[in-house]
């Protein structure tokens, strides 16, 4: 599902990323671990089409980063370790807005988004602004976000950063869900 061969990447001459080679099968769930700077994040970004490799091969789904960017984009939801914008708006307008990015519209778009409310638990949250909750709660919404439009897999970058401990309980039982659902999951941490 998930393959790199040598990649490589390089900031000038600072090498980020260095030969990495890994395969992860279809329905894992894949911790990769390291200190900062250790090029986690690099890697998922590479991997979520965000940023181009400067040498070397990734895969998804066996298609070619770099080159079927357009085919893998689809496929994949990338959970950053921060929430970005949109404070001010209520969950559902948050997840209404994401569903009508990802060209989901209608019935369609009213049963995804009731799907990842109720998935992370968050329905009793559809109201709230984004900026009322909890820093669990927001990387929950987050995961929402990306599950809106049933990618096949993830790429979640620190996703228990900053959370209490029964948020990172809550984080660990939704992606025992995630998993029983066949997504391939991985997840950077240090």
């Amino acid at each position: 599902m998930i393959e790199t061969a040598n990649l490589t990447k390089k900031y000038g001459d600072l090498i980020a990323l260095d030969n990495l080679n890994l395969s992860i099968e279809a329905g894992e769930c894949f911790g990769f671990i390291g200190p900062n700077g250790a090029g986690k994040t690099t890697t998922i970004k590479i991997l979520a089409t965000l940023l181009k490799p400067t040498w070397g091969e990734a895969r998804v789904d066996g298609k070619t980063i770099g080159y079927q960017n357009n085919l893998i984009r689809p496929l994949i939801g990338y959970v950053p370790d921060f929430m970005g914008a949109y404070e001010e708006m209520t969950v559902s307008e948050y997840l209404e807005f994401f569903a009508a990015c990802y060209g989901i519209h209608g019935n369609e778009r009213f049963r995804a988004v009731q799907d990842v409310l109720e998935l992370t638990d968050l329905r009793g949250k559809s109201s709230t602004e984004v900026n009322g909750l909890s820093r669990g709660m927001q990387q929950r919404l987050s995961v929402a976000r990306v599950l809106l439009h049933n990618p096949k897999v993830l790429f979640m970058d620190e996703p228990n950063s900053g959370l209490a401990p029964r948020a990172r309980i809550e984080m660990r039982e939704l992606l025992k869900e995630l998993l029983r659902m066949g997504k391939t999951i991985l997840i950077s941490s240090h």
